[in-house]
């Protein structure tokens, strides 16, 4: 039975290809070597790059450029930390698991959970104050620490910290370093697919040079875990006696369980040529959001969305807005309703139909949902303006139909009245939210809600 889990920051809590590896590129780029995320992959990959730093300075070297380890350090760190007025690239991570599915490991972890990782550590107590996750950490072992991974001093350092012997406790990496440094150790390793990883394996477009997943496994790896960290939940059966069995038993307003007991929360990547996304929902949350789209009014709709359906919402996208929002939108929409498909899991013990209309002062949308695994959208809203805000009219619809496709939900959206598009719309985004909390809400006589006996 395991007791711990250690887990690696970057690549694995933290989406670091804004930051981190951005960082690599434009360092070189400054010294005048061309390095792209490929090359940094293919390093990662050959192991012995925990320290990007160093792993800057090699690769400019191998690009033939001469330069001293101080300058790429110092450059490398002005691009990252930023200065006063120019925000650093750290500003770009975003956290791969959703803070739910964290909350949910922790307490299933009785002897705690912590970080090793290669970061200073200014860098790793950065990221966890961000994103609110520094209670749920014991230890942290960093790069001021001791000797870097592959070598097992930070496992075992972070085991020592905890207090649990090598066999107690599962250590989980994106690179070989860290896979090698857990055996060397005793301890199980688990690999995790960056989000870019998973999209080029989803996608086919990594050559066997490229892919990390077999890399993981010939070094040592249990299993390879697609990003985000749901898999791991299954290691960790939740743990259900004495006062844990009874509030287990009793009813909980805020985070009802679906038939067989399980999270309803996933997390989905995306990456294309036109767009790079990451998203999380989780159903049973409280409408927390942190939405970044590079399209305002878009934002400001995901937002009432997980406000009003009380789901948790995460998306950050990166999209070709030079061209237009058409792929940003669409594709934000496709993820943000793909996520929802696979939380929802089964489709058991809930509702199915929701209904809702719902007022923004002149306007007055009405929303029907059914989570019926045939997607089809009816979306009539009336809008007549060119634009609201910085997404095009046009785009708000094909979102909503965009969505239901995704989220394999039967969606039908009409505006009964209204002079202004913003009301409209927004309106419109409300009541889809209220409709979907109805048609997730649990409902534990339902079973599979079709005569069917299936909804898939």
């Amino acid at each position: 039975v395991y007791r711990a889990v250690l887990l690696d920051m970057d690549g694995v809590m933290a989406h670091v290809a804004a930051s981190y590896r951005a960082a690599i590129e434009q360092t070189a780029a400054h010294f005048g070597a061309t390095v792209s995320q490929d090359d940094i992959a293919a390093a990662k990959a050959r192991g012995g790059a925990n320290n990007d730093w160093v792993l800057t300075h090699r690769l400019c070297q191998e690009k033939g450029v001469t330069v001293t380890y101080d300058e790429v350090k110092d450059k490398f760190e002005d691009l990252y930390q930023g200065a006063e007025g120019r925000p650093g690239l750290c500003s770009l991570e975003t956290l791969i698991p959703s803070k739910a599915l964290l909350e949910e490991l922790h307490a299933r972890c009785p002897a705690g959970m912590a970080v090793v990782t290669g970061r200073p550590i200014k860098d790793c107590e950065a990221f966890l104050r961000t994103h609110d996750l520094e209670h749920l950490f014991l230890a942290c072992v960093c790069m001021e620490d001791g000797p870097a991974k592959p070598d097992p001093f930070p496992v075992q350092e972070a085991l020592r910290r905890l207090g649990v012997s090598p066999g107690e406790a599962v250590m989980v990496g994106d690179t070989p370093d860290d896979v090698v440094s857990a055996v060397k150790s005793g301890v199980l390793a688990v690999g995790v697919l960056t989000p870019e990883e998973a999209a080029r394996k989803t996608l086919g477009i990594s050559t066997t040079s490229k892919k990390m997943e077999p890399v993981l496994l010939s070094s040592g790896a249990d299993r390879v875990l697609e990003p985000g960290l749901a898999g791991l939940l299954e290691m960790f059966p939740r743990q259900e006696d004495g006062a844990a069995a009874a509030a287990a038993s009793a009813p909980s307003a805020k985070r009802p369980r679906v038939e067989n007991g399980d999270l309803r929360v996933a997390e989905v990547s995306r990456s294309t040529k036109e767009t790079t996304i990451a998203c999380s929902v989780n159903i049973d949350g409280s409408g927390k959001s942190e939405v970044t789209t590079g399209l305002g009014f878009l934002d400001h709709m995901i937002q009432q969305l997980s406000k009003h359906s009380r789901m948790d919402i995460t998306l950050v996208c990166k999209g070709d807005l030079h061209i237009d929002d058409h792929h940003t939108a669409e594709d934000c929409a496709i993820c943000l309703g793909e996520t929802l498909d696979q939380a929802l899991g089964q489709r058991k013990s809930i509702s199915r139909f929701g209904l809702a209309v719902c007022p923004l002062d002149e306007a007055l949308s009405r929303v029907v949902v059914d989570i019926s695994s045939r997607p089809h959208a009816e979306v009539h809203l009336g809008l007549r303006r060119e634009k609201i805000g910085d997404l095009s009219t046009e785009m708000v619809t094909h979102v909503l139909q965009s969505f239901a496709q995704a989220a394999r939900i039967t969606l039908h959206v009409d505006v009964l009245r209204g002079e202004n598009d913003h009301h409209r719309a927004e309106a419109s985004f409300k009541a889809l939210a209220v409709a979907l909390r109805q048609a997730v809400s649990v409902d534990a006589t339902a079973g599979v809600p079709s005569t069917k006996g299936m909804l898939k």
